[in-house]
C-alpha cells in the first residue's frame, strides 16, 4: 500500500501538515521524501494569501453557512 504524506522539514525533522495523520506501521518502512521547493519555506502568511485568492476566486454561497449546517444536522 501507499500513502501520501505531506509535510514540513526545517532542515532536521519532518513533521506532517496540520490535521495530517501518519500510517502506523510495524518496524522499518522505505519512504520517498520530495522537496517541492526548496528556496520558498512555507510559512502561514503565504498560506493565508492562497486561501484569501481561493476565497476570492469563488462565488458567495447563496445561503447563510447556519442554513447548511442545520440541513447537514438534520438529513
Amino acid at each position: 500500500m501507499v500513502s501520501t504524506i505531506r509535510g514540513i522539514y526545517d532542515g532536521k525533522t519532518i513533521r506532517p501538515l496540520p490535521g495530517g495523520r501518519l500510517p502506523e506501521v510495524e518496524g522499518e518502512v522505505v519512504v520517498e521524501v520530495t522537496f517541492r521547493d526548496v528556496k520558498q519555506p512555507v510559512s502561514q502568511c503565504s498560506v493565508s494569501k492562497r486561501l484569501e485568492r481561493l476565497r476570492c476566486a469563488r462565488s458567495p454561497l447563496p445561503f447563510p453557512v447556519k442554513e447548511l449546517v442545520e440541513y447537514g444536522r438534520t438529513r
